[in-house]
């Protein structure tokens, strides 16, 4: 999966000395469905990602560059409502849990793995369908949209107001991640189940289903 990332954050959004740009982000790891008849699903996803995003702060000192970078680990787990014709919908939650986390303003890099969370948790919307399928393998595509419920931030960032450490505001307000992002699904049907669920499929998406 890859797409665009970017940051909710009331304060950032709200300041005039602030301008955001949307990040790009990039997944790959793996993925179990299991169906319930033609039109039903669960999908469990785990896959290793990259996130990015950056914003130029216009300060005292001249306009800099804020970027922003964390490694996670994404755990989804999904339901999928399918129609006749190839095409689904789904629904569902993200645990994102953090491998590491850096941040500069200008040229100067941290570590700032401590500042950031160990994990966040997001909600999930796609719609998608079939590219193509038959008894062995079946191939997907789709959009998807995550907007995460929690903060990005630790209790230690929270208390030295990140990402924005550099300036002080009235209050501290969360830091919540959000994404848009076009992905792949190959999958391999496995045993009587596969053969029950999906060996009457061979579709080319949009000219039939079963």
């Amino acid at each position: 999966m890859m797409g665009m990332t970017g940051l909710a954050n009331a304060n950032i959004n709200a300041d005039p000395e602030h301008d955001s740009s949307l990040g790009f982000a990039t997944s790959l790891g793996g993925v179990a469905n299991l169906n319930f008849g033609d039109y039903h699903g669960l999908t469990f996803e785990v896959l290793g990602a990259d996130y990015s995003h950056s914003m130029t702060y216009r300060g005292p000192d001249g306009n800099r560059t804020v970027n922003m970078e964390w490694e996670s680990i994404d755990a989804y787990l999904l339901y999928r409502f399918f129609r006749s014709n190839g095409a689904f919908a789904e629904l569902g939650g993200k645990a994102t849990y953090l491998r590491g986390a850096q941040q500069s303003l200008g040229t100067d890099w941290s570590d700032v793995s401590d500042k950031y969370t160990d994990r966040y948790w997001s909600g999930c919307f796609g719609v998608g369908g079939f590219v193509t399928a038959n008894k062995v393998l079946t191939v997907k595509t789709g959009l998807r949209a995550e907007y995460a419920f929690t903060d990005l931030m630790s209790a230690a960032g929270q208390g030295e107001n990140y990402p924005t450490n550099y300036k002080s505001y009235d209050q501290y307000e969360e830091t919540r991640p959000f994404r848009v992002g076009f992905y792949m699904e190959v999958t391999f049907g496995v045993g009587g189940l596969a053969q029950a669920q999906c060996g009457a499929r061979g579709v080319i998406f949009g000219t039939g289903y079963n």
